[in-house]
């Protein structure tokens, strides 16, 4: 015998639940954009990798050449780009 389940949603149910989406969201969003760029140490922690991997990566076209003049950039989507890729 299986027993059946019902479940009643109301609207002001989706509602809030829309709300706590749209705020999880809105939070993921500022974490990922205000970590978006990582120095050459952090881009080869995140890859589990040497800086001189990161260095290598950027002479051959796979990063970008991003940077200030004293300091390498690298953007975290690219590295996740890179992930992706193997």
């Amino acid at each position: 015998m299986t027993a059946e389940l019902v479940v009643t949603v109301t609207d002001d149910l989706v509602e809030r639940i829309a709300q706590r989406v749209a705020e999880i969201l809105a939070e993921r969003d500022r974490r990922e954009s205000s970590s978006r760029w990582l120095t050459a140490q952090q881009a080869a922690d995140y890859l589990q990798a040497t800086p001189q991997r990161i260095y290598d990566l950027r002479s051959s076209g796979w990063l970008s050449r991003t940077g200030d003049g004293s300091r390498v950039l690298v953007d975290r989507r690219e590295l996740d780009v890179l992930l992706a890729s193997r």
